[in-house]
């Protein structure tokens, strides 16, 4: 079963097996022709651009990464969703943050 478009009545009907790869659109009001590998065709384009759409990209090079939360191999960014920063910055934040804790366990903790 295939969902095809009539270019003319603008109007969408499904195709099934036991019906003929090329003929007339169904609706009784157009005459247009239907050809099913056509149809095909656009539904395989259209999918398609639809997975290019969803590749991730880095937003400090452009280039395609792997998940939203990664080190980018082509400029070596941190990558967090839309954000960016570079990987010394998330080091010297890790140091940081773990000095605190350790000051915090040192004076606060009995």
């Amino acid at each position: 079963m295939l969902k095809i478009h009539c270019p003319v009545c603008r109007k969408s009907f499904l195709w099934t097996d036991d019906m003929p790869p090329k003929g007339e659109c169904p609706n009784s009001d157009c005459e247009a022709n239907y050809d099913i590998h056509a149809a095909l065709k656009q539904n395989i384009e259209r999918h398609e651009e639809t997975v290019q759409k969803n590749v991730l990209v880095c937003p400090s090079c452009g280039k395609e990464i792997p998940s939203r939360l990664t080190i980018c191999r082509h400029c070596g960014n941190v990558v967090f969703g839309t954000h960016f920063f570079r990987e010394r910055y998330l080091f010297m934040g890790v140091c940081i943050l773990l000095i605190g804790i350790s000051l915090i366990v040192k004076y606060l903790v009995k």
